[in-house]
């Protein structure tokens, strides 16, 4: 992803070596993180590599009686594998967390903050992606990932607009959008206003019927939008780790102890960030983005 036609990046051979990596960086981010994964490793709570016959995806599930997490995908050896499970280790981190819970009903947690859990655990640990700091990579390599990894968070808002937007018109205007052509056109509206100067040129009907590609538009009507408003939540986590990274993680870790026991403004507010999408906030984290991009290209 973002590879500019350049050859991707190879940070293991075997996923023992994934599995390694990720174990030290987590332990350097945090003791009692590192010593959940440790867990895991040593109960067989990870299945990741590729294989024959392997149902294809990566997730990370709870086995709500042995409180325990488990964690699948399939990895091949690229930077998207250790992306993969830094992200799903942050929801491994919040079934461990919440686990003391003794009520289903309280381990009921909106999107909006699971997807905190994971994504703020990708940015907190990405300091730790250089080798000598526990991870895969050389300084050089490590920017390079850092850099593509904040990119596209940048570009993920805007799509994220488009398939918000998108299925608003949908459930508004039933019957144009039974029509595979107004979808179409609707969906060409909504990328030239919200990703414009993208040039598509040659590729019109690649970008028109893109509402196609998106899985979440007819499996799970209205879900998408949660992942923009957990981006926000998670780059504000990351923000303060920036300043103090200890008393982040420390809060990161009491907001995922909560579970749902506490409506979604409380728990961002308990992880140190606001529930907003407003233009002062995306303004902000788009800030601390690029200017972290900006530091690592002159590192």
């Amino acid at each position: 992803m973002w590879t500019l036609g350049r050859e991707p990046l190879r940070p293991f051979v075997d996923t023992h070596q994934l599995e390694q990596g990720v174990a030290t960086m987590f332990e350097h981010l945090d003791p009692q993180l590192g010593a959940y994964f440790a867990l895991m490793r040593g109960e067989g709570l990870l299945d990741l590599e590729n294989r024959k016959n392997k149902a294809p995806g990566g997730y990370c599930t709870e086995f709500l009686i042995a409180k325990r997490p488990f964690i699948f995908m399939n990895a091949v050896g690229l930077h998207e594998d250790v992306q993969t499970l830094l992200h799903e280790g942050g929801h491994a981190f919040h079934v461990f967390e919440s686990a003391h819970w003794p009520y289903i009903q309280q381990l009921q947690v909106g999107m909006e903050f699971n997807e905190v859990a994971s994504t703020a655990m990708e940015l907190l640990a990405a300091p730790y992606l250089p080798r000598d700091r526990g991870g895969f990579y050389s300084q050089a390599e490590a920017a390079r990932a850092r850099i593509e990894h904040l990119e596209g968070m940048l570009l993920f808002w805007p799509y994220m607009a488009v398939v918000d937007a998108f299925q608003h018109w949908v459930y508004e205007n039933h019957d144009a959008a039974s029509d595979p052509s107004n979808c179409d056109a609707q969906w060409a509206e909504l990328c030239q206003r919200f990703m414009p100067g993208v040039d598509w040129e040659d590729l019109e009907e690649v970008m028109k019927t893109g509402w196609q590609r998106k899985q979440h538009i007819p499996q799970t009507p209205f879900y998408y939008v949660e992942y923009g408003l957990a981006a926000l939540g998670a780059v504000q986590v990351w923000r303060n780790a920036l300043r103090d990274e200890a008393g982040a993680v420390a809060a990161y870790r009491r907001a995922l102890s909560l579970g749902g026991t506490l409506p979604l403004p409380q728990l961002y507010a308990a992880a140190g960030a606001r529930f907003a999408f407003d233009e002062t906030t995306l303004a902000e984290a788009v800030e601390v983005i690029q200017e972290t991009i900006a530091a690592l290209q002159m590192a």
